[in-house]
């Protein structure tokens, strides 16, 4: 049986893909490479660790034989190969009941074609795990524009970190309202939070997203982050959830990984509901004046104070132990707020919430210095909101 690839290039970025669901130190060595099928004319390329499984297609077709059994593929090695080799047709001289294969292709140098080869190991398919799918009749179904999603997943990589006492700070959250009228999706690391909301109406600039079941709560762990990249360019990408198992697809490229167990927090009961001072400011020189001053604090707090002035905020910070500080100012657009109003908070996680505001205008709304501050965009309803919890003062 012989298969070939029309663009070696095409077929080394399929396979880069596919390793974005292959583990650095696998458990079981068969997950160490790629599992090469085929459904109906299509081939594909199914890529797993013990918790996830990612299938996208193959640029493969049969040019002799008969394809009847799948086969499991070197992958490094494969890829490495390819990454050699300019854009050629790459042939793949499979023998009957064979413990190896032959990768063929040829090369030009100025008038000269020059034909090369390479063998390679390959175990047989049915060695290879298979997840599990979620089951349809219990399942949650939603479909959600991939800049959408693409987007969220971005900032909440930003603000979610490997917790392994309370693993659900390690996910995304996807809530989907129980009246199905919204998906609010959110992440936290316990000290900063983010939570952006998406309407069923596409009227409201949302989209009709609910497919079928149950309203409920997805978690998706940060380790599938990076596979979730493989979607990247899809329209749309649909989501199946049984609270054991997720199902994204899109097209012919599909992932399947374990639902996180365990409850996730109240979100909500952290966000304070009247916020009675606000400040308004440029989104820029704010970041700007931040990056300028942080460089002064302390390495151990990263602490700035923010401090009402008249039509300022005053952004300031110190070292004490090196006799260094620093201060500047920010320009305020819009304030209701006492002056000498002050709150700390961490320079960096600040920054990181500013910056996931789709707006170049900033609301910040304040309580006072023991309490969150919940940080919008400068508009009548928001649709991105962070939270930064406060840092204590030296008076």
């Amino acid at each position: 049986m012989k298969l070939q690839a029309q663009s070696s290039k095409a077929l080394h970025a399929a396979l880069n893909k596919s390793a974005k669901c292959i583990g650095s130190k696998n458990t079981i060595a068969i997950l160490d490479n790629v599992l090469l099928t085929r459904k109906g004319e299509q081939f594909f390329l199914t890529s797993s660790t013990t918790e996830a499984q990612l299938t996208i297609p193959a640029p493969l077709t049969i040019c002799s034989g008969t394809y009847d059994r799948d086969i499991v593929l070197p992958i490094k090695m494969l890829s490495a190969l390819l990454g050699t080799l300019p854009d050629c047709v790459v042939t793949f001289d499979i023998p009957d009941n064979s413990q190896s294969f032959t990768v063929e292709y040829c090369t030009s140098s100025e008038d000269n074609v020059k034909p090369g080869k390479a063998q390679m190991y390959l175990f047989p398919g049915n060695d290879y795990p298979q997840m599990v799918q979620p089951k349809a009749e219990q399942s949650s179904k939603i479909s959600l524009p991939m800049s959408l999603f693409r987007s969220v997943v971005d900032t909440a990589d930003k603000f979610v970190f490997f917790e392994l006492l309370r693993p659900t700070l390690s996910c995304l959250c996807i809530d989907v309202a129980e009246d199905r009228s919204e998906v609010v999706f959110v992440g936290t690391n316990g000290h900063t939070l983010v939570k952006a909301m998406h309407s069923n109406d596409p009227s409201k600039g949302g989209s009709d997203f609910f497919r079928g079941g149950e309203p409920c709560k997805t978690l998706i762990h940060r380790n599938y982050f990076r596979t979730l990249s493989a979607f990247d360019g899809s329209e749309d990408i649909n989501i199946e959830n049984d609270g054991h198992t997720i199902r994204f697809t899109s097209g012919d490229t599909e992932l399947i990984c374990k639902h996180m167990e365990g409850r996730y927090p109240n979100y909500n009961s952290v966000i304070p509901k009247s916020n009675p001072f606000y400040v308004v400011f440029d989104k820029k020189e704010m970041l700007d004046i931040l990056r300028r001053v942080s460089l002064f604090s302390s390495n151990a707090s990263n602490l700035v104070e923010i401090k009402k002035n008249d039509k300022f905020l005053t952004v300031s910070a110190s070292d004490a132990d090196f006799a260094i500080s620093g201060e500047d100012q920010v320009c305020l657009a819009d304030a209701q707020c006492d002056d000498n109003f002050r709150i700390g908070l961490k320079s960096t996680s600040f920054q990181t919430c500013i910056n996931s505001i789709p707006s170049d205008t900033i609301r910040m709304q304040l309580l006072d210095a023991s309490h969150a501050v919940v940080i919008t965009a400068d508009e009548p309803a928001p649709k991105v909101m962070t939270l930064c919890m406060p840092m204590m003062l030296n008076d």
